[in-house]
């Protein structure tokens, strides 16, 4: 571990004598010396912003419409709750995982009202743009710039990372910090406090944070003063213990993550045999970096080895930590999901750099010809693969498309009078399936235990019933488990359009024109 962390950002002896960034030193450093502070500031973070900008607006040009995915709506329904004074409903039937800094930062949607759902959307995005960058410039950093444009590139393309910011996932959050945080230890190996600081708030998002803060406290704690001794371990110990306070005061169990994650994983039997977990380690791997990386990432990791790169080894050494963590997970009962390797996918991009360019690092010769195939190899796998690849995203594209429809058709539910005005005289409205239930309660407005799954027992006194038009769109939009309730003797219609329908049930009878 400890080598790992001290020789990061040290690669200049890698390079050729003739390294561009050597070069033109003197030059890039002259002519800045003349300019007002303010203007080298922005010519700074310039390239910075409008990368961010761009990563963002570019996918949601290209991909409409838009919708949050099931975790993250309940995220701002547990935040609107918080706002009103109500107890977030962590211990409801098929709730997921209550993530405290997602919660805590949809509060700043909440005053949005109905638009809040794009202000969350929109921060995911541009954290995706800002994903790209900090993985440009920790390539940059460690290797090169053509290596770092090469990976950003790879990142920017990927289905399975677009697809995760478009419908507004944490986890491109997570990863952004998360390479951030390892391209602060790489401009200045044993920072210490603001890689901690960095990796406290990821720990508010996915607990694979504390295991990385926990080994880098490690690391640096060695020749560090008691005050700054004292500092890490307050950080290193406040992602988990934060996590467990909002637990415990919200349900009394400062477990109920680890309890109620385990729980859901069961009732919707998701994977969880630790024999396999190598297994969908790899496999979710591929998927997330696709069949061109599965083959260019080798040859960047054998060009690291052969050329004894000391950049290499903090993002492995960061890759193996989350990985770990990611195998060992069933063996306290939490699912293998493949939204979390997509960080440790991201850091692995940096040798498909490597795989590409890193002949560039290479004095001219032999070695540097044999090198310059490989990446030539490499590169020619990618543009092969284009037709696939965009058969790929048109897919993303279509699948976005089709079930934003749905999410559509279901706010037009929420929103209707009829099914408002009934809900406060017959409520709770019951849903044949969970899926429905925070984006029903978010479009309807409505408090705690107001819209429950079939599978509650406390919808058994409902008098309102949600159900899924039975269409072939419908089926393909639910994929698997499309709910098979029916339509109770005696129900009446109160709202329907092309997606759902919802009935008015046992003496059920909103005031006229509702």
């Amino acid at each position: 571990m400890g080598p790992a962390f001290d020789a990061v950002g040290r690669t200049e002896a890698a390079r050729p004598l003739s390294s561009p960034r050597m070069g033109t030193a003197s030059r890039s450093t002259a002519a800045p010396a003349t300019m007002p502070h303010s203007l080298r500031a922005a010519r700074h973070i310039a390239p910075a912003v409008a990368t961010v900008a761009a990563g963002a607006v570019l996918l949601r040009l290209v991909y409409e419409p838009w919708f949050l995915n099931y975790d993250a709506r309940y995220a701002l329904v547990w935040a609107r709750d918080v706002a009103h004074g109500l107890t977030p409903d962590y211990a409801g039937p098929y709730a997921p995982t209550p993530h405290p800094l997602e919660t805590a930062v949809s509060l700043l949607a909440v005053p949005f009202g109905q638009s809040g759902d794009a202000i969350m959307l929109w921060l995911v995005l541009l954290c995706f743009g800002a994903l790209v960058w900090l993985t440009y410039r920790l390539g940059a950093e460690l290797f090169s710039p053509w290596v770092g444009a090469v990976a950003a590139l790879v990142v920017l393309t990927r289905p399975a990372l677009e697809r995760d910011a478009l419908v507004g996932y944490q986890d491109t959050a997570f990863a952004a910090l998360i390479v951030w945080a390892v391209l602060l230890e790489a401009r200045r190996p044993r920072r210490g406090t603001a890689v901690l600081a960095v990796l406290a708030v990821a720990g508010l998002m996915r607990p694979e944070a504390w295991a990385l803060a926990g080994l880098y406290a490690v690391w640096v704690w060695r020749g560090a003063s008691a005050r700054e001794r004292a500092t890490y371990a307050g950080l290193v110990a406040a992602a988990p213990l934060l996590w467990a306070l909002g637990d415990l005061l919200v349900t009394g169990d400062a477990l109920h993550s680890l309890h109620g994650t385990a729980a859901l994983a069961e009732t919707v039997d998701r994977r969880r045999d630790p024999v396999t977990g190598p297994y969908w380690t790899a496999k979710y791997l591929a998927y997330a970096l696709r069949e061109p990386l599965v083959v260019g990432v080798p040859i960047g990791l054998a060009f690291a080895l052969r050329r004894r790169l000391r950049g290499a080894v903090l993002p492995l050494v960061v890759v193996a930590a989350m990985l770990a963590v990611f195998v060992a997970s069933p063996f306290f009962g939490l699912p293998l999901i493949g939204r979390y390797v997509r960080t440790p996918a991201v850091l692995l991009t940096l040798f498909y750099g490597l795989a590409v360019f890193g002949w560039r690092m290479v004095p001219r010769g032999r070695e540097r010809r044999g090198w310059a195939a490989a990446g030539l190899l490499a590169a020619a796998l990618s543009i092969a693969y284009l037709p696939a690849h965009a058969k790929l995203l048109s897919g993303l594209g279509d699948r976005v498309t089709s079930q934003g429809t749905y999410y559509r058709d279901l706010r037009a539910v929420g929103q209707a009078p009829a099914v408002r005005a009934a809900l406060g005289e017959c409520g709770p409205l019951a849903t044949a399936d969970h899926r429905p239930v925070p984006h029903l309660r978010w479009w309807l407005g409505s408090a705690p235990g107001t819209v429950l799954p079939a599978a509650d027992p406390a919808a058994g006194g409902a008098r309102l019933l949600l159900l899924p038009r039975r269409t072939p769109e419908m089926r393909r939009f639910y994929r698997k488990n499309f709910p098979t309730a029916t339509r109770p003797p005696g129900a009446r219609p109160l709202y329907r359009n092309d997606s759902w329908r919802v009935l008015a049930l046992r003496g059920c009878r909103p005031r006229a024109g509702a």
